[in-house]
């Protein structure tokens, strides 16, 4: 009897304090904000598990895609231009994370591209590419059986930057996922 009770007890609180990941695929929209020009705009990510047999961590294959724009004043050469800016990013990343009573925390690892264009007045734009990696941690909260708000922050190093100025991006991402 003890025994039955124990298993019992196991199974309630694993299926009570754990979450295993029951959903193979997820999209989600998110605002975005960050600390360079542009500084906000929106983000689509679409996942899929991976290595559904490993036990109470949730593995994520990740595919995102985020578009900034904004009007901007820059200063190459100590000249001033004003224009419009567009940021557009997308890549692959690997996510995990564990499933605890109404939240999820998870971490990922990623690559991607990064496209920066600037159309200035006085003739002057420039149009730039780079590849960037990122690590990002977010909280995923499961209220509802499908629809999962969501919070992340993410920082990018980009790499064979030109024109543009900058190590590391941040960013905040606020949003919600369907999981089905």
């Amino acid at each position: 009897m003890k025994k039955l009770l124990f298993a019992i007890l196991t199974v309630g609180f694993l299926f009570t304090f754990t979450n295993q990941a029951s959903a193979q695929w997820s999209i989600g929209a998110s605002y975005e904000t960050r600390n360079e020009d542009p500084t906000n705009g929106f983000g689509l990510r679409v996942e899929r598990s991976v290595l559904s047999a490993v036990p109470i961590v949730d593995f994520n294959m990740r595919a995102h895609f985020s578009f900034f724009n904004d009007e901007a004043q820059i200063t190459p050469d100590e000249q001033s231009y004003s224009g419009d800016i567009e940021a557009y990013d997308y890549g692959l990343a690997l996510t995990a994370g564990v499933g605890i009573a109404l939240v999820k925390p998870y971490v990922g690892l990623g690559i991607g591209a990064e496209n920066y264009n600037f159309q200035g007045d006085q003739g002057f734009s420039f149009d730039e590419s780079n590849l960037f990696w990122n690590g990002f941690g977010g909280l995923e909260l499961t209220i509802l059986p499908m629809i999962k708000p969501f919070v992340e922050y993410r920082i990018s190093q980009i790499s064979g930057s030109d024109q543009i100025n900058f190590d590391n991006v941040n960013r905040l991402a606020l949003g919600v996922s369907l999981r089905f």
